[in-house]
């Protein structure tokens, strides 16, 4: 036998090794397996994937509010980027996220370490903090509508205790930025602290009472044990909450009027919805979506990067 039939008969039954031959059960389990995923996997291929392409294809057409197309072509992208509209809408949507991200972050962070402590009625304040993630937007539009209000509004009622003219929190152009950006964080807290607790939970005790023992002061224990410890979980909760805010839009859309929206607190989501149902340009519209899919891809994609350099990926 020759040196290359040895190798090759070397090489196959080294792969005979290592993939052994599945028995009856093991084909029995894997079979009824796939027939388990099989109903999800179709949900998803129909209801995402499909649409998915389905919108990539429509951007680079000239699709109307009949659904037809007549042409193909780049247009839709060139144009996009010489969209006064889209730049103000891009630069909201970066106010919101550079404002509302590491606020949030810390905010649910500080909350849920104070939810994590031996505290009475922590149950009940667990529950109350929980409610804007099961709280239709809708009635949180018409809750902050009333605490805004510049009349009679109770964040403009409270000011007035302290001797502060009533703020127009939902008409002054300079201001309603603000507004949004109050509410975002309120309402993305709860879903954030729940993830953040659990991973305070998930920390050895047996570390805390090391530091107890060789007297470690609080402030001290928070930097060298839970920080260090909860960056995985920080990590995860960043990356949603870009993701969260970058696609935000239920806010802006009930709370503010459509002028106001077009001039001042546009977001890409809402400019896509202008060009969709209003101006009924769906081809322009999916150039819209394509684009802030690419960007929060990126954005993810380099997040990714940066976790696996802090070892957290």
């Amino acid at each position: 036998m020759s040196l290359a039939e040895t190798a090759t008969v070397t090489l196959k039954s080294s792969r005979r090794t290592a993939r052994p031959a599945l028995n009856r059960l093991e084909r029995a389990e894997r079979f009824w397996g796939w027939v388990m995923i099989l109903p999800l996997l179709l949900g998803v291929t129909v209801f995402y994937l499909v649409p998915f392409l389905q919108n990539i294809f429509y951007s680079f057409t000239d699709l109307n509010q009949f659904m037809r197309w007549s042409s193909i072509s780049v247009d839709n992208y060139l144009n996009l980027f010489e969209d006064d509209d889209f730049y103000t809408a891009a630069a909201n949507t970066l106010f919101y996220v550079v404002v509302c991200v590491p606020i949030s972050l810390s905010l649910s962070l500080l909350l849920a370490i104070g939810l994590n402590q031996n505290i009475r009625g922590k149950g009940l304040l667990r529950t109350l903090l929980f409610l804007p993630a099961v709280t239709m937007p809708a009635a949180v539009a018409m809750v902050w509508q009333w605490l805004f209000n510049k009349d009679f509004g109770l964040i403009n009622q409270a000011l007035g205790l302290l001797h502060i003219a009533p703020v127009a929190w939902l008409s002054d152009p300079d201001v309603v930025r603000i507004s949004v950006s109050i509410i975002i964080i309120w309402s993305s807290l709860a879903l954030k602290i729940i993830i953040l607790l659990a991973g305070l939970q998930s920390i050895p005790r047996q570390l805390y009472e090391a530091a107890d023992i060789d007297g470690i002061g609080t402030l001290r224990r928070f930097f060298c044990i839970t920080l260090p410890m909860m960056v995985p979980t920080l990590f995860f909760v960043s990356v949603m909450s870009f993701i969260e805010i970058l696609q935000v839009f239920d806010v802006v859309f009930l709370m503010f009027d459509r002028a106001l929206v077009e001039n001042d607190v546009m977001t890409v989501t809402n400019l896509f919805y202008k060009y969709a149902f209003y101006l009924q340009e769906k081809g322009y519209a999916s150039a819209i979506t394509v684009v802030l899919f690419a960007v929060t891809l990126v954005i993810t994609l380099i997040q990714m990067a940066i976790g696996k350099r802090l070892k957290v990926s």
